[in-house]
C-alpha cells in the first residue's frame, strides 16, 4: 500500500509533468510573430552601429527584440546554412555593420541603398536583425 505521502508526492510530480509539456507544447506551436505590421523604429545602419559600439547595455534597452527600419548601403549579400540571404549594411566602421537575415527571397543589389524592417536580436561583432524584409 502506498502511504499518503508519498501519494502526495506522485500527484505533484504527475502535475509539475502535465504542466511542463504543456509550457513545451505552447512554446513550438504559439504563432509566429508577424513584424510586417508593427510601428517600427526608424534608424539609420551607422547609428544603429554606434549605438551599440558605444553602451551595448543602453543600446540593448532601446533596441533588443524590437522592430527596427533600418537604412544603408548594402556591402555585402551572402547564404546563410539555411539557404537564406543574409544582407550586411555599412556600419560607421569598416569592421561592424548590421547583418539583416530575409525571411523570404527578394532582388537585392550589393552597393545599393535599402530600407530593411526587421527584429532586432542584439551584437556580436555586428548588430543582427532577423525576419527581415526589403522595404525599398
Amino acid at each position: 500500500m502506498i502511504s499518503k505521502k508519498n501519494r502526495i508526492l506522485i500527484a505533484t510530480a504527475l502535475i509539475g509533468c502535465f504542466l511542463a509539456i504543456g509550457v513545451i507544447m505552447y512554446i513550438m506551436y504559439m504563432p509566429h510573430r508577424d513584424i510586417r505590421h508593427e510601428t517600427p523604429i526608424v534608424i539609420s545602419a551607422k547609428k544603429l552601429v554606434e549605438s551599440y559600439q558605444r553602451d551595448e547595455v543602453s543600446a540593448n534597452a532601446h533596441f533588443l527584440n524590437k522592430t527596427l527600419q533600418i537604412s544603408g548601403l548594402i556591402e555585402n549579400i551572402e547564404t546563410n546554412i539555411d539557404g537564406k540571404k543574409v544582407i550586411t549594411l555599412s556600419g560607421s566602421n569598416p569592421m561592424s555593420g548590421v547583418r539583416c537575415t530575409l525571411q523570404e527571397e527578394q532582388v537585392i543589389e550589393t552597393g545599393k541603398p535599402a530600407t530593411i524592417k526587421g527584429r532586432c536580436t542584439g551584437y556580436l561583432s555586428d548588430v543582427v536583425i532577423i525576419d527581415c524584409f526589403v522595404i525599398k
